[in-house]
């Protein structure tokens, strides 16, 4: 699928543009019309930074949205996203006008970005803050259309000051393209990649956007054309149980394997999956792969017969295409795709955790793929994920998990035994609590110790996590 990501900034009623995107994918117009009215009033007097009517971000997020087929409720709680936080409408205003379904669905926006407002994601606690994200939300729209959010403001991010850029860059990074992987959005993940790493290394994707311009155009015909020519080779020999999937390399990933590698490593900018449903056709269209095409013997490898020791199994070959192009396949079934996406031997897993290396601990990313599965004809777009687990902050910003049903004096012992044995109160919130307050996602808690209590300098050697040192040195989280 391409989307159209256009949007004519030049034209005040963007109506026109928003509805023959909606005619295209075979969506009644009515109500949805009704929201485009209800957000244009609401924001009417109101202008981005870029000088736009605020209207043209809205009616690009609804736009992208009719394209990825989650439903009219999801179009329209698009065109709402910021009425509550913006502007006078509240939630109660929506349910009346469009009901609780579309009115739940903007809450939950709204709280999602006033949980995240203002807290800093630090490298020691990004992946419990992706938790956190996913914690607080029990719709999967709501993360979609905040993914959706974040690109328009990375698309038209040019007219903030550059320290809000290299903020906006950092997030994307540690939080929304990690996010956009877990969802099944791939497209979304490489576009805020792109455009995370063109802020945060703007030398560099210069020179990577000299080296790669004219080879993308050979990259992107070699991959329609190698697309197409695999499915009429597996057609002529009766393979029809198959999908195949392709893509072009980021700028970032190609990047990042650069950096690991050096120049002249990137073999696999073209990209190329075989899924099919026996293990026997994995070997026949290698087949019939390596008779049509020369491959690089050093770029094969065959994780089937010999799976890696996390589990993983798939054939991987590399194809020489014309005009020095190459292609990376990988053949697996079903069954081993749904694993290594999913499984202890995650894609997931593998790239984005950097303290355990062997690649466990993800199995929770498992449950997200029900909603794009459903039964029937029914969407199910409810996510109950991490539900055992609560997500606290410190002061300062980090993100702590505890088992669901924490208290303040629960909080105090997991920064450290010592902090939990002369914990004498705690706030919430900035408010007063008894220690055996239950805590819930979202809470700012402070613990308060003992007057009489010392700290000795050896203790902060044997704290487990260098942010609570940080905290103790600082006395953000000590008040005596």
């Amino acid at each position: 699928m391409t989307l159209d990501l256009s949007l004519d900034q030049r034209v005040h009623d963007y109506w026109e543009e928003l509805n023959g995107i909606l005619v295209k994918n075979n969506f009644d117009t009515t109500r949805i019309k009704e929201g485009y009215d209800f957000a244009f009033e609401a924001h009417k007097e109101q202008f981005r930074v870029s000088g736009e009517p605020y209207i043209s971000h809205p009616v690009w997020v609804a736009k992208l949205i009719a394209q990825i087929g989650i439903g009219e409720e999801a179009v329209i709680a698009a065109l709402l996203h910021d009425c509550v936080e913006d502007t006078p409408v509240t939630t109660d205003d929506i349910a009346v006008k469009f009901g609780d379904e579309i009115a739940l669905l903007v809450s939950g926006l709204t709280e999602v970005k006033k949980k995240t407002s203002g807290i800093e994601v630090h490298h020691t606690n990004v992946e419990v803050f992706r938790r956190f994200l996913f914690s607080s939300v029990d719709d999967v729209r709501v993360l979609i259309i905040r993914l959706a959010d974040k690109l328009h403001n990375g698309m038209t991010i040019e007219s903030l000051p550059i320290d809000s850029q290299i903020k906006y860059a950092k997030r994307v990074l540690g939080i929304y393209s990690p996010i956009a992987e877990y969802v099944g959005l791939h497209y979304f993940k490489k576009r805020l990649d792109d455009i995370a790493f063109k802020i945060l290394y703007p030398k560099e994707t210069e020179k990577l956007e000299l080296m790669m311009e004219e080879q993308e155009k050979d990259e992107i015909k070699a991959l329609n054309l190698v697309k197409s020519d695999i499915e009429q080779v597996l057609k002529i020999n009766n393979i029809n149980k198959i999908e195949i999937q392709g893509r072009i390399k980021s700028l970032y990933s190609t990047y990042i394997k650069l950096k690991k590698k050096g120049e002249g490593s990137v073999k696999d900018r073209v990209g190329i999956r075989i899924l099919t449903d026996s293990v026997a056709n994995c070997y026949n269209i290698l087949g019939l792969l390596h008779a049509r095409y020369e491959y690089i013997p050093d770029e094969f490898d065959d994780y089937i017969s010999s799976p890696k020791p996390n589990g993983y199994r798939s054939i991987q070959t590399t194809l020489n295409w014309k005009n020095k192009t190459t292609v990376e396949v990988q053949i697996r079934t079903f069954e081993m795709h749904e694993f290594n996406e999913f499984g202890p031997a995650s894609h997931i897993a593998y790239k984005m955790s950097t303290d355990n290396k062997s690649g466990t601990g993800y199995e929770w990313v498992r449950d997200l793929i029900n909603w794009q599965k459903g039964s029937g004809n029914v969407n199910n777009y409810r996510i109950n994920v991490l539900s055992k687990f609560i997500y606290v902050f410190t002061p300062k910003g980090d993100t702590i998990q505890l088992p669901e049903g924490s208290s303040a004096l629960d909080f105090a012992y997991r920064i450290h035994t010592d902090i939990g044995d002369h914990c004498a109160g705690a706030k919430v919130n900035n408010k007063m609590v008894k220690i055996g307050q239950k805590l819930k996602t979202g809470d700012i808690v402070e613990i308060l110790i003992n007057k009489k209590y010392n700290i000795n300098k050896n203790w902060l050697d044997i704290v487990i996590t260098s942010w609570a040192k940080e905290h103790i040195r600082n006395k953000t989280l000590l008040r005596s």
